[in-house]
């Protein structure tokens, strides 16, 4: 048993008294959320690892998932099993084995319309998820059978599930994705026993709701947007949920929308029995630079006693709001910031970008040292206002342009939770998007897309410790113990922002002190291609996993595949297109993607092409 500190025994006494009354609700060693509870602040009460043994860390042992595609999935860790999403499958894991337990493989019926997972929620012995094609499923946590399996978004609409649930009073609570598919975003409550839906709040209000005179819009262009891909925070003393909400819809024609654009870029509160909006901050009002709220926000009680709520967004701010008087206390950049005002006719370099900043995860609170940590983007695009005589319905009258001369990088820092000053910061030569993990014995754990794993000290920013992980942290990170042993676990692989980041097979990693240079490590079947309903929906998920996330599911967005045109159809053109790849398009064949695979993204390819000319 180690000794604690006296230190630690002042932080615990903190601990008791910095959370929100209700808000942790499960034991301290759990993580039924994504964000570890409901409070979001991802804090663990463990003391095995400290700041003066951490550079022992080592792998214990790893489950290769053998699996391709952008892994954002993040973890649950309940009893001795770890929960982890792909786009197609969830997966079930001992927590200090990696021994595989059950997988539940998704078969798509509907049409796909994203390529992430953001994770799982726990209840009561039951394992809850959303899909790309619209569903939310329901599992027996220990044996993986389907309890339901609802239709709730309308994939006709383009409307999907990102977002990782919370499930809490017999309910499960999820939103739709996405905000840049025109959707008219919304939040709603499940029957955790049944899926029948309970309520649902639109964060886009229409007619006489309260809201709608914040859109100036024209007929033409209804107002639209608003969507969640994050997950959610929860106050059980209130019985509020907390929800970040994304950007208004056309993304960068703020012009064709005049107004704030309520609830878009906005924190909302509802009420978790009724769905009622019980009080909403817009952050970013009238958003022309896709700088929306991606995060879910951290529920903590200052050091004067107030109970507070910070949350991060793409713009590069942490906002810190009191919830008593719902005004914001602070505004800390987290990133760079430059030129962030109205976009002009000639190309201008603004930071952050629009995948810059907060992406899904945002700040953790450790009560010990009344600190935030939150890690952003460091990425800067140059935005241009195209002439009038351009404008037409559907194209863009704002052009962000992807800044690849200088390689995005990433930020650490520190906040006080109180007054908003800055503590430290550290910065990384690669994207921060994995959550951060502060622990009693005050280290911060966090990693990059290059596939650093970090030990740092949370008082000073020191590195104390830096493993190679072998392949990009883009989501799931967490610490935990099991019989009296502290672990840290982390999804790796997968592609990345990051194109100097290991490009592999996604994977979870356990580490822990007994770890070694030769772990344990299992190696699961390649997955079975994409479990569509026709040939046709495989070849669309197919090219959603390994391409959507940058090129777009239409192939436009920057750099446009449709402008590869000797690729569609053609498998042979293909492979040698994607084995000699330049940064920062990451190298997928070879190695990830098989001949199999190749062929369906070609006959997607040609798709694509074929309605591209229909338009």
């Amino acid at each position: 048993m180690p000794r604690v500190s006296s230190l630690a025994m002042v932080w615990l006494a903190a601990a008791l008294l910095a959370s929100p009354a209700g808000v942790s609700a499960q034991g301290a060693n759990e993580w039924f959320t994504v964000n570890k509870d409901y409070s979001g602040q991802r804090y663990v009460d463990l003391d095995q690892i400290t700041p003066a043994n951490v550079g022992g860390l080592k792998r214990v042992c790893e489950i290769v998932l053998n699996e391709s595609g952008f892994f954002t999935s993040g973890l649950l860790m309940v009893g001795r099993t770890i929960y982890v999403n792909t786009l197609q499958a969830t997966y079930v894991i001992h927590a200090a084995t990696c021994d595989l337990r059950w997988r539940y493989l998704i078969r798509f019926r509907n049409e796909i319309r994203n390529s992430a997972s953001r994770g799982s929620a726990y209840l009561d012995g039951r394992i809850f998820f959303g899909t790309v094609d619209g569903r939310l499923i329901a599992l027996d946590a220990a044996t993986g059978n389907p309890l339901w399996d609802v239709d709730n978004a309308d994939t006709a609409r383009r409307e999907t599930f990102i977002s990782a649930p919370i499930a809490w009073d017999g309910k499960v609570f999820i939103g739709i994705g996405i905000s840049d598919a025109g959707v008219r975003g919304r939040l709603m409550a499940f029957d955790a026993a049944t899926g029948r839906e309970l309520w649902r709040f639109y964060s886009i209000p229409m007619g006489n709701e309260p809201g709608a005179d914040t859109w100036g819009n024209n007929a033409s262009v209804p107002p639209t947007g608003g969507g969640f891909w994050t997950t959610y925070s929860l106050d059980p003393a209130t019985r509020e949920v907390f929800a970040s909400v994304a950007n208004p819809y056309p993304d960068y024609q703020p012009e064709r929308r005049p107004g704030a654009n309520l609830y878009t870029n906005s924190l909302i509160a509802l009420n978790a029995g009724t769905g009622r909006l019980d009080w909403y901050n817009q952050l970013v009002p009238h958003d022309g630079h896709d700088w929306d709220l991606g995060a879910a926000p951290a529920l903590y009680r200052s050091r004067d006693g107030k109970d507070m709520l910070a949350v991060a967004g793409k713009d590069g701010y942490v906002h810190g709001i009191d919830r008593a008087s719902r005004a914001v206390v602070f505004k800390t950049p987290g990133t760079t910031i430059a030129n962030d005002g109205p976009v002009s006719d000639t190309p201008q370099l603004v930071c952050p970008g629009s995948i810059g900043g907060a992406q899904w995860n945002g700040a953790a609170y450790h009560p010990g040292t009344g600190a935030l940590y939150v890690g952003m983007v460091d990425w800067c695009f140059y935005y241009v206002r195209i002439g009038d005589e351009l404008r037409r319905p559907g194209r863009s009258i704002v052009t962000p342009i992807r800044n690849y001369s200088v390689p995005p990088r990433g930020w650490i820092t520190a906040i006080d939770g109180e007054s908003g000053d800055i503590l430290w910061q550290y910065h990384a030569d690669a994207p921060v998007i994995a959550g951060l993990v502060p622990t009693k014995s005050g280290l911060l754990f966090g990693g990059s897309s290059r596939g650093d794993l970090l030990a740092l000290d949370a008082r000073t920013g020191a590195v104390l410790h830096r493993i190679d992980a072998g392949g990009a942290l883009n989501n799931g990170l967490i610490s935990y113990s099991v019989d009296g042993t502290q672990y840290v676990a982390a999804t790796v692989g997968g592609t990345s922002m990051n194109s100097t980041g290991t490009v592999g097979p996604k994977r979870v990693s356990v580490f822990g002190l007994h770890g070694s240079d030769a772990p344990k490590v299992i190696t699961l079947d390649r997955m079975p291609r994409l479990a569509a309903a026709t040939p046709a929906a495989a070849s669309r998920a197919l090219y959603a996993l390994n391409c959507g996330s940058c090129h777009g599911l239409n192939g436009t967005n920057i750099p446009g595949l449709l402008r590869q045109t000797q690729l569609a159809g053609n498998p042979e053109a293909l492979k040698a297109f994607l084995a000699s790849v330049p940064p920062p398009m990451p190298r997928l064949y070879p190695g990830l993607l098989d001949d199999g695979d190749v062929e369906l993204i070609a006959q997607y390819l040609a798709i694509l092409m074929q309605a591209n000319r229909a338009r």
